[in-house]
């Protein structure tokens, strides 16, 4: 098994008090910070159990939020129904039954069928049409 070759460089302090100051934010060493780095640079990113446990949680956590903002609006549609329902009520007295409505429909077709004559009648049509 080969070991992957050292690499070192000099920084100016400030560089390496900032790299310090994130390892210990990040609970990670010094050379962890910057092997991360070079692979975000280099587009060669590892990806490591905890980046992306921290990359699930952080999903996870806005799933979750969003689940509550989409709870709150069904829970509020819900209310609006009810009292869109409460409001609109239409007393059944008035209105006609639904079989009796169709044969009404149904007798005046039958009357305009009745209406139309069987025959054209030329005389009220002009010469040229005739």
């Amino acid at each position: 098994m080969s070991e992957n070759p050292q690499v070192s460089c000099q920084v100016p302090p400030d560089w390496k008090a900032k790299i310090q100051h994130l390892a210990v934010l990040r609970g990670k060493t010094p050379e962890e910070i910057i092997y991360e780095a070079l692979g975000q640079y280099l587009g060669e990113e590892q990806s490591t159990n905890e980046t992306r446990f921290n990359t699930l949680e952080v999903e996870v956590s806005s799933l979750n939020t969003n689940i509550a903002s989409l709870t709150s609006t069904v829970k509020d549609l819900q209310q609006r129904l009810v009292t869109a329902a409460s409001i609109i009520s239409i007393p059944e007295t008035n209105s006609i039954p639904a079989p009796k409505m169709i044969q009404n429909i149904n007798s005046l077709y039958q009357e305009d069928l009745e209406d139309e004559p069987d025959e054209i009648l030329y005389e009220f049509l002009d010469p040229k049409d005739r």
